[in-house]
């Protein structure tokens, strides 16, 4: 019996793209600092991005009544569970999701630029560089990763930072622990939880100050991008410019110094001759 998931691998023409739709507009509604992160060298000399790999990455959740969150549901579908480890049948599976999936990064990559470049621009860039400084002429989506989390609980997602009173230690890990599963069982939030601890004298929270929770390191869908972040031939050549300039005027700044100097020690030598 075919796998329920080929329902979206099979219909590749009407599926891809309405799950690029909906991973763009995530993309440009949801995107923030917090959840798109990058990291990028420029050549020193040629103000051009090192590499071609992926530098750019942007996780979310899906939501329900999303075509994005059925197939993500299916692709974890129990009916999947018979097939073993190993098997042709898996790595024939894996081949066509892996398959779909880079469709779908081809849709977005071919269709979507400008809503890309938008996005990027605004979160990436702060709106601080025009297209004419950096162009981002080329972007990419290199790879999409898809999990299904629903059965950790939403407390467990996040990274906490705990903050504690100086020259004390504490147990990291079992406040976590605690905190988390005070979470789970009571629906609390972690200041809620927090408070009620230390005002109950809990001795594992003695000589911690703070504790919040910080970004979310379990997400669903993660997006892969290559984007160049090189600077235009303009903004390069106005780069050099003003670098050449600075540096004339400091050498002109230096000589002058030295041509006074040099007259300091001719009156000198005047006044003694």
């Amino acid at each position: 019996m075919k796998k329920k998931i080929y329902r979206f691998i099979s219909n590749y023409k009407k599926y891809v793209p309405i799950l690029a739709k909906e991973i763009v507009e995530t993309f440009q509604t949801d995107a923030n600092k917090d959840n798109v992160e990058y990291s990028f060298t420029l050549d020193g000399t040629s103000k051009k991005v090192k590499g071609d790999e992926a530098n750019t990455y942007f996780a979310f959740d899906t939501k329900g009544e999303t075509c994005i969150d059925e197939f993500k549901k299916l692709l974890f579908d129990k009916d999947l569970e018979d097939i073993e480890k190993d098997s042709p049948e898996e790595v024939k599976l894996m081949e066509d999701v892996r398959i779909f999936l880079f469709k779908i990064c081809q849709e977005i990559t071919y269709k979507y630029k400008e809503n890309l470049q938008e996005t990027i621009r605004r979160v990436v860039l702060g709106d601080k560089h025009s297209s004419e400084t950096v162009p981002l002429d080329n972007i990419e989506v290199i790879s999409i990763d898809v999990a299904d989390y629903s059965s950790v609980p939403e407390s467990c997602k996040y990274l906490l930072r705990i903050g504690r009173v100086p020259g004390t230690e504490i147990d990291s890990d079992d406040v976590i622990k605690f905190v988390q599963n005070r979470q789970e069982v009571t629906g609390m939030d972690i200041d809620t939880v927090f408070s009620i601890e230390k005002q109950a004298g809990n001795p594992l929270f003695k000589n911690v100050m703070v504790i919040e929770a910080t970004r979310k390191f379990l997400n669903e869908i993660i997006i892969y991008f290559f984007i160049d972040y090189s600077l235009s031939e303009e903004a390069k050549n106005k780069m050099e410019e003003e670098t050449t300039k600075e540096m004339e005027e400091n050498c002109q700044k230096t000589e002058e110094k030295t041509f006074k100097s040099e007259n300091k020690y001719d009156r000198i030598d005047e006044a003694e001759g």
